[in-house]
């Protein structure tokens, strides 16, 4: 499998908020400065993950990521702290985009939980077999065993910040269902889908078809108890 990752989509550089007599000039500087500092910091990190793509985190120096980037090395220390840190911002950055991308797919089935699960499941399994630091981090095997402690202890929040988000993202959907329901399914489903990245069976949108129709009764009755919202 090639070690480079599909790139998502980066933040833009956006204007400064125009200046009204009744804010401060203080203020204006400040949001600017954020702004600023928002876009170094992501910078750093997409450099990060170029770096990853071509080779190892061990071998990937900080002076690396600053040429990159056009800054001193002085300037990635003062940002991040450490190695290690920026290496945290990077997996956390990709795990949020990850899910970022799975809530898009079960937005686009709002009238049908059973299509929407099928859909979220795909794009799960897809990304985790197209991206190695993303798999690596749900725990499947990856070039980037070199990260050890960090992905190991990035690894063990990644479960319970996924299951929460989801669970957020289906009491949205469905506001009348039962709040310990979802979030049940919520994690049977996020550690079903991490146990087939781990040991996967079959083609994601095999496999994704295959668990929608195991839990097609359970959302049945699930989104019944929301009056009717999201019903397949």
């Amino acid at each position: 499998m090639s070690k480079t990752p599909r790139r998502r989509s980066r933040s833009s550089e956006r204007r400064p908020a125009e200046r009204t007599g009744a804010e401060p000039e203080s203020t204006i500087r400040l949001s600017y400065a954020e702004k600023v500092r928002a876009l170094l910091r992501e910078s750093l990190i997409d450099a990060a993950a170029d770096a990853l793509a071509a080779r190892s985190w061990t071998e990937t120096r900080m002076a690396d990521i600053a040429a990159a980037v056009g800054v001193s090395r002085q300037t990635v220390y003062n940002e991040f702290g450490n190695k290690d840190e920026l290496a945290r911002a990077l997996l956390l950055r990709e795990a949020s985009q990850f899910l970022g991308e799975v809530e898009s797919a079960l937005d686009d089935h709002p009238s049908d939980a059973v299509g929407a699960l099928s859909a979220a499941f795909e794009v799960f399994l897809r990304l985790a077999d197209e991206e190695p630091l993303l798999r690596a981090i749900l725990g499947g095997e990856s070039e980037h065993s070199d990260l050890g402690p960090l992905l190991k202890t990035q690894g063990a929040a990644v479960l319970p910040y996924i299951t929460e988000r989801l669970s957020e993202h289906f009491m949205r959907q469905w506001p009348q269902a039962d709040h310990v329901q979802v979030l049940a399914y919520a994690d049977a489903a996020v550690r079903l889908a991490i146990s087939h990245v781990v040991l996967p069976t079959a083609q994601p949108d095999v496999t994704a078809t295959q668990v929608a129709r195991v839990f097609a009764p359970y959302l049945a009755q699930l989104t019944n108890s929301s009056g009717g919202r999201g019903r397949h």
